[in-house]
């Protein structure tokens, strides 16, 4: 019940090859990886890319119960669609081994997909996901976009998902402490029964962006105008190197069909 192994979008150092890419490689190779697994129609596909995940696994250097506790939160979406695949399929009068099939097939994409996405925070820093957003989302700003707003917005979000999940836990244990019953009852009690945990959470959430707010004005933030980096983004020949693989590997499962 309690959220203290919970570590979602927690950067986890090891030092590995993949934590020393440039961040604008790896969201670019992410992009690729995503826009292939996506449209893919056949369980081979699935496999092969499942493959792929874990030799990247291994190269980060993380253990596989870091990446599955990081994942927490997506098995649930994950049993959902299983789950809708199912109904929606039999209300089509679609067989049962048919409808078990096409669920256990879109689950799995779904999640090979997310474990990817997973693997973007956990092998880059909060600050590097942010300049490397920044930088990719430039281009946009001559068309009046705010890039450095977006990306900024995504770097605190991704920085104060931790800290949250432990102030969520520490509110829980209070109100299981005052003989709350949150893990009891049907969905509709148990929904009751969060209320007393959802309500100071929103109060600490707006109270924590209230001093960031502050803390950012009493240090004269004015946007990316003029900003200079602590850590200039430095873009090498292995990050080409592992676009260029991630763009032929992308094109090699399109054109075998997976």
């Amino acid at each position: 019940m309690y959220l203290t192994n919970i570590n979602l979008g927690q950067y986890v150092p090891t030092g590995s090859f993949i934590h020393g890419l440039d961040p604008r490689a790896k969201l670019l190779s992410l992009l690729l990886i995503i826009s292939a697994i996506f449209p893919s129609r056949t369980a081979i596909g699935v496999v092969l890319w499942a493959g792929v995940l874990v030799a990247i696994v291994a190269a980060s250097k993380i253990p596989w119960n870091i990446v599955i506790i990081s994942a927490r939160p997506v098995f649930f979406l994950v049993v959902f669609t299983f789950l809708f695949h199912i109904v929606a399929s039999l209300f089509r009068n679609t067989g049962m081994l048919q409808a078990l099939n096409m669920a256990f097939f879109t689950s799995s994409r779904l999640l090979v997909l997310m474990l990817f996405a997973v693997m973007l925070p956990l092998t880059t820093a909060p600050l590097e996901l942010a300049d490397g957003l920044d930088a990719m989302l430039q281009p946009l700003e001559r068309f009046r976009f705010p890039a450095h707003e977006c990306a900024m917005m995504i770097g605190m979000a991704l920085r104060f998902i931790p800290l949250l999940m432990q102030e969520t836990d520490k509110i829980m244990r209070a109100q299981l402490s005052r003989g709350a019953r949150l893990d009891q009852g049907n969905i509709f009690q148990r929904v009751k029964a969060f209320f007393p945990v959802l309500i100071p959470l929103l109060v600490i959430i707006f109270r924590r962006a209230d001093e960031v707010a502050i803390a950012m004005e009493a240090r004269g933030y004015e946007g990316g105008a003029g900003r200079t980096r602590r850590k200039p983004l430095i873009w090498r020949k292995t990050d080409t190197l592992i676009v260029i693989l991630s763009g032929l590997a992308v094109a090699l499962f399109i054109i075998l069909g997976a």
